[in-house]
């Protein structure tokens, strides 16, 4: 008898504890960290055709204690950065993929009221077609010389509306008149025709033009104020 418990206690001894199967409890951590709108996803998105799927930029600033705080006061920001990219889309007359223009990490600019809100990962992210980005930035710098405008579209420094006229005869304008005139800072690279060729932009930085008084996307950096328009939306050039 007591040769047989010894036996067993050996057994158990050289065996050790059952296995806890690592892997099962890998696994379900691996499934809880990818959720869309609190569904469970097998793994992380990927975006379809052109579709870009981003993060928008958190407003913070910072104090001199080091400490990032919100600013509750100031616009809420247009920026975001990449976090997935759709491989393009496909030229309906030649068949060829025309990549996408932005990559994972990019920092874009956004236009308003534009792409589909999604939870991903317990944070607000934005589904958006790549066409409706307004552009990138090279760096982290928010900034002009920073700032590339996507396609056909054009960055123009808004003009101050005059206020009165050569003469001195004093001009009667509504508050809310923007100018729709301005010093063009920054083109993009053009848009691609039916046979997939790239048509450069046909304005370039330091001429003049005049747009459509609705067209186009204010946005400020450097404290001043910009439009981005598309080139069909300009009139004029000087």
């Amino acid at each position: 008898m007591s040769i047989a418990i010894l036996s067993l206690f050996s057994l158990t001894y050289n065996l050790g504890p059952p296995p806890t199967r690592p892997h099962l409890r890998s696994s379900s951590c691996a499934m809880e960290e990818y959720r869309l709108n609190n569904y469970i996803l097998p793994g992380p998105m990927k975006p379809l055709g052109n579709q870009v799927l981003v993060k928008p930029r958190k407003l913070e600033d910072k104090t001199d204690g080091g400490l990032f705080v919100p600013t509750a006061e100031s616009e809420k920001p247009k920026e975001a950065f990449v976090i997935a990219a759709g491989p393009g889309e496909v030229n309906a007359e030649t068949g060829e993929l025309i990549g996408c223009p932005v990559k994972e990490g990019d920092l874009v600019l956004l236009s308003d009221f534009v792409g589909e809100n999604v939870d991903y990962n317990g944070e607000k992210h934005v589904f958006v077609d790549a066409n409706n980005l307004l552009g990138t930035f090279s760096s982290k710098e928010l900034s002009v010389s920073s700032f590339t405008p996507l396609g056909d579209r054009v960055m123009v420094a808004v003009a101050e509306a005059a206020k009165e006229t050569t003469t001195g005869i004093a001009l009667a304008l509504d508050d809310d008149e923007d100018s729709n005139q301005g010093e063009v800072v920054a083109v993009g690279p053009g848009k691609y025709t039916t046979k997939g060729v790239l048509q450069p932009v046909g304005v370039s930085t330091g001429e003049c033009v005049m747009f459509n008084k609705y067209a186009g996307s204010l946005t400020k950096m450097d404290g001043k104020t910009f439009k981005i328009v598309f080139e069909s939306e300009c009139i004029a050039k000087w």
